[in-house]
């Protein structure tokens, strides 16, 4: 099931508006009337009315009006809520139809011109068949009107068009052509929206006229229709507060109806999006609070309404998208003026929603393992004769059946695998990575630092899951020095672990050794088994040999990276790495000190080097290193116990090779222990100097087989 299933439809989330149309006018080939409708559509100020406009042909068929039932004793509905009603309101059904003629007060063909005006009222009002739209007309005219009551004229010929076009007085307009229109075109609407006001109370009215027909044993959807319906047309009508007040009681009636494994995802569904209502309504009266524990307590009774078993990934999706409307709609808020906290924050829902999708990922790889010899239904039991449902949340195969009972197990099961095999070809990983990305997003912005590394550690292993090992590389080597410098040990080796798969599956030669090398450190808490194979590995990289593929690597993977691993050996030859250490807790321990604070020329100088192995196996080096923070000038070395021959004359550096030829060994748990004494050209004190040491033995590590 694609992820575009559990999206909320854009006339839920949309702000709903007043819907008029506007006939009669040619925006093509009039100037006037181009000029007229740019006015109107153009350039539109948050202070002017919220009002939809659209121009359509005069004669344009709009929706017909269903009869009106006169009773509900025998009637059954199908379903709660119809999947086009929302649209239909929104674009469709308009509350007012404007119809705008050219025609000037002293027009001298008055008669003919009227009764064209008067016929295209008629066109209009057969077109919209019977429903309660209000209907206007706007006269455009050349001259500028004189004030009422000065032109008897234009009043007399007011009152007849009025009476020829079955109109009362407060819906004939006149619009003057001049160098004020957009002020004309700005009291025009004004008016166009008191009398959409009065359709939508109509409207109000008469859903609310149903109510005295129904009961609640028959007709408990019914309940739920009309309170939605009633609370949709207030939000239409502007009246949000009353809008917010239906909602409500459309969300504790839809909870009231008998749920079942056949009707549960339709009770979800309407529950979801009354849920989305009453949250975005209560941010935009500015109480952030009331959203919060509304959505709480949506969460509280939905969460184990799970349905059917075989179909649990699709209660995840259905969690995942509900945090993540929630995350939108505060985050939105947000943007709109509202102040959020660090422990609350829209960071938090996205989190959890990548939580379900995670949740989700992991019930259809266990739900949707079917053999590669299954293949889709046909006919597809998805499809519907209109290509959409008739109504939210059910079931394609049996729509506005209401039965507990499955009439038809056969094509219960069809219409099962076919959500199982469309849901097994989702890019669940995309989904998480995007989720996560957002709640990063607003943990960075929120300063929380913790909340974004562990995020992102999350993002990095999705990246891994989904193949794209370059950037799930990028995002844990960037998370690892968090990790290292508090000291979260256990994580950080969890994340070299994954750091090293990504390596070895892109045939990285000197991320693969680097990440080796600290999960072999003392740091690691690898088991004894896992820092042996990586340790050989290690190895048989520096003897210029493949490695072993790492555990649990996709296997298609692995066999890519075998064939990195072969052209990267081939071309190898005596590459050298520099490995930078100090940041990590490498696998051999070093340290140094002096034997005295400060020394003078021609005393020479003792300092001494100690190392210790943390690997499991024995390892050679044949150098040893000291770093100086500032530029000292030595004479000579006089002495150094691992190289008995005395070393040449040095100028001015920061880095002395103390040990170039005998080739030493470190073995686990045995410490070596070593002194150095040199001469200084000048006076030395160990106050002011600071040294640093490294052993480059992966430059020259033999490895001993039998010890």
């Amino acid at each position: 099931m694609s992820s575009s299933q559990w999206d909320f439809p854009v006339e839920l989330c949309c702000r709903p508006m007043a819907f008029v149309t506007l006939t009669g006018l040619d925006v093509v080939y009039n100037a006037v009337h181009r000029a007229v409708w740019d006015a109107f559509c153009a350039n539109r100020r948050a202070d002017r009315v919220p009002i939809s406009f659209k121009v359509l042909p005069g004669d344009h068929e709009y929706p017909k009006c269903r009869v009106k039932r006169l009773s509900y004793e025998w009637y059954i509905p199908k379903g709660i809520l119809k999947t086009g009603w929302m649209n239909k309101h929104l674009n469709l059904v308009p509350a007012l139809v404007v119809v705008f003629y050219e025609l000037d007060w002293d027009e001298p063909q008055w008669k003919e011109k009227q009764s064209e005006c008067a016929t295209r009222v008629e066109i209009v009002r057969q077109s919209l068949q019977g429903r309660n739209t209000k209907v206007a007309v706007v006269l455009i005219q050349k001259k500028t009107p004189l004030p009422p009551g000065e032109d008897v004229i234009a009043s007399e010929r007011a009152a007849a068009l009025c009476n020829a076009c079955d109109l009362s007085g407060k819906s004939l307009f006149v619009l003057p052509h001049t160098d004020h229109l957009v002020g004309y075109i700005i009291r025009l609407e004004n008016a166009f929206y008191e009398h959409a006001q009065t359709y939508y109370y109509t409207e109000i009215r008469r859903v609310k006229s149903h109510k005295e027909y129904l009961n609640k044993t028959t007709h408990q959807l019914l309940f739920v229709r009309h309170q939605f319906k009633i609370a949709f047309f207030s939000e239409l009508k502007q009246d949000t507060l009353n809008a917010l007040k239906n909602y409500k009681t459309a969300f504790n009636l839809v909870h009231e109806l008998r749920a079942h494994e056949t009707n549960m995802l339709e009770i979800k569904t309407m529950a979801g999006f009354i849920n989305y209502k009453i949250c975005r309504l209560c941010f935009q009266h500015n109480t952030p609070l009331d959203a919060i524990e509304q959505f709480r307590k949506h969460i509280d009774l939905c969460k184990k309404k799970i349905g059917s078993t075989e179909l649990a990934f699709e209660h995840a999706a259905w969690m995942s998208k509900q945090f993540q409307a929630f995350g939108d709609l505060f985050d939105e808020a947000i943007k709109l003026g509202l102040t959020a906290i660090q422990t609350q924050n829209p960071g938090f829902y996205y989190q959890q929603a990548a939580y379900y999708a995670q949740e989700r990922k992991q019930l259809a790889n266990v739900l949707c393992a079917h053999e590669s010899s299954v293949i889709y239904p046909n006919p597809d039991p998805l499809e519907t004769p209109t290509g959409m449902l008739d109504f939210y949340g059910q079931r394609p195969w049996r729509q506005g059946i209401l039965s507990f009972d499955l009439n038809d197990p056969e094509k219960e099961k069809v219409g099962i695998l076919a959500l199982q095999l469309k849901e097994k070809k989702v890019l669940h990983s995309e989904l998480i990575i995007t989720l996560l990305s957002n709640a990063v997003t607003q943990f960075k912005r929120y300063k929380c630092p913790r909340m974004k590394s562990h995020l992102m550690v999350q993002m990095g292993e999705e990246y891994y899951y989904a193949k794209d090992y370059t950037k799930a590389l990028k995002l844990l080597d960037y998370v690892l020095c968090d990790y290292r410098s508090e000291g979260w040990w256990t994580l950080l080796t969890s994340i070299l672990s994954t750091a090293l798969k990504c390596s070895y599956l892109m045939a990285q030669i000197k991320d693969y050794i680097t990440y080796s090398l600290e999960l072999l450190g003392r740091a690691s808490t690898l088991k004894e088994d896992q820092k042996s194979q990586i340790e050989k590995n290690l190895i048989k990289i520096l003897m210029n040999e493949n490695p072993d593929p790492e555990s649990d690597c996709d296997a298609a993977s692995v066999k890519a990276a075998q064939k990195l691993w072969a052209d990267r050996v081939s071309l190898a030859g005596n590459n050298i790495f520099t490995i930078e250490v100090q940041d990590f807790v490498p696998f051999v321990q070093c340290k140094a000190k002096f034997l005295a604070p400060s020394f003078h020329v021609d005393v020479p100088i003792q300092f001494d080097v100690y190392l210790k192995a943390d690997c499991l196996h024995p390892l050679q080096f044949s150098k040893l290193c000291v770093n100086f923070s500032n530029q000292v000038m030595f004479l000579k070395i006089l002495k150094n116990n691992w190289n008995k021959n005395y070393a040449r004359i040095l100028t001015y550096c920061t880095s002395v090779w103390f040990a170039n030829c005998t080739v030493k060994t470190l073995v686990a748990l045995s410490p070596l222990w070593k002194s150095f004494i040199f001469l200084p050209y000048k006076s030395f004190k160990n106050s002011q100097r600071s040294i640093s040491f490294f052993a480059p033995f992966f430059l020259n590590y033999y490895y001993l087989a039998d010890g």
